[in-house]
């Protein structure tokens, strides 16, 4: 990216999304994409499309292989469940949110004004401490019931600004770490939409045979719906999702984690294996680490929407490794960014019109 990375994370964990409601982020995104693609546009659910048209024209003459690149914009979230005589705000879900998390962290609750606007309100989430715990209580997780939202406003303030439903969101500035290491909250999963970027970025000097259609998907965190009508909408040839996997911990099995330092291709049954091959190749050639990682059924990513839609789509699936997933300290390294890019790049500038000769034998 000609925008330094940390950069780009910074800003774009600043940009409102939750599942459902990602329109700031969407137009922000498009606003990226437009000086690099032929076209860009916004669907009914949010997903951001940038169509980048084949550069070289096939030798036969056919259509060009069309290809969907997909990885998701939208961030896990909460929502007023309840709203407390005292004022305080009890807590709902968007998405996957564990209230293990939430003790002692500040959030934005985006609540209504008098005059039909919205306006962000800080508040902290608090619990009962341990010194007012009974043993029993201080031997267990926390509980949603047990969690609470204070904006430090009277009761009847807090009544008049916010609704049953209204959204809360995690704060989780970008902090740039040593190592060119990253934290924020969204990595999961704008920083993969940040590798679509930097290998659209990459593309305006190598020609590619292939339509392609970057799209930030929408709903990811609810089910993939985003990356369901969009498959639908595009009908694409061959499909790529990119999101993110665990990254080592120190407690972590290794059958269930890939190393930090390089992205990995998913092995599984919903993944076509001679693409999976194919990817494998590119990075070989290129000299780009390229670690593996299997899924035995599902992978829970939009692999599994896309590769169903129609009359399915042979999909691979690149994953980027992330520690603490689903809390507002999402960590990366930024170099995987890159490199990911790079792979997609080259891959992309390899797909011609005799891509999938050998994809069915």
């Amino acid at each position: 990216m000609n925008m330094e990375i940390f950069d780009f994370l910074k800003e774009m964990a600043c940009k409102h999304g939750p599942s459902g409601h990602e329109y700031e982020v969407a137009e922000w995104f498009k606003s990226k994409f437009e000086p690099l693609c032929d076209s860009v546009t916004v669907d009914r659910l949010f997903n951001v499309i940038a169509y980048k048209k084949a550069t070289i024209p096939t030798r036969d003459g056919s259509p060009a292989p069309k290809v969907m690149l997909a990885a998701h914009q939208d961030e896990i979230a909460l929502m007023v469940a309840d709203i407390l005589e005292d004022g305080t705000l009890r807590m709902g879900t968007v998405g996957g949110v564990d209230p293990r998390i939430l003790p002692a962290s500040t959030v934005t609750v985006h609540a209504r004004e008098a005059e039909g606007g919205y306006q962000k309100l800080l508040g902290v989430v608090g619990a009962l401490p341990p010194h007012l715990q009974s043993e029993a209580d201080s031997q267990r997780n926390y509980q949603f019931t047990e969690l609470y939202v204070d904006l430090g406003l009277p009761a009847e303030k807090v009544k008049a600004l916010v609704q049953i439903g209204d959204l809360i969101t995690l704060n989780g500035p970008a902090t740039r770490l040593l190592n060119d290491r990253c934290a924020s909250k969204t990595m999961d999963d704008r920083a993969c939409v940040g590798v679509l970027l930097e290998a659209a970025e990459r593309l305006q000097t190598m020609g590619h045979k292939c339509d392609i259609y970057f799209v930030a998907t929408s709903q990811e965190e609810v089910g993939s719906g985003g990356a369901t009508t969009a498959a639908y909408a595009i009908d694409p040839d061959l499909g790529v999702a990119l999101d993110v996997s665990h990254a080592t911990l120190p407690s972590s099995r290794p059958d269930t984690t890939i190393p930090l330092d390089a992205p990995a291709v998913t092995i599984g049954p919903y993944v076509q294996y001679k693409l999976v091959n194919r990817m494998r190749e590119t990075a070989k050639k290129h000299g780009i680490k390229l670690n593996t990682e299997t899924a035995s059924r599902r992978t829970y990513t939009d692999t599994d929407s896309m590769q169903i839609a129609r009359c399915g789509v042979p999909m691979v699936l690149i994953d980027v490794p992330l520690k603490y997933m689903h809390t507002s300290v999402e960590l990366l390294d930024m170099n995987v960014i890159r490199e990911s890019g790079r792979l997609l790049a080259h891959f992309l500038n390899e797909i011609d019109e005799g891509w999938d000769s050998e994809l069915w034998i």
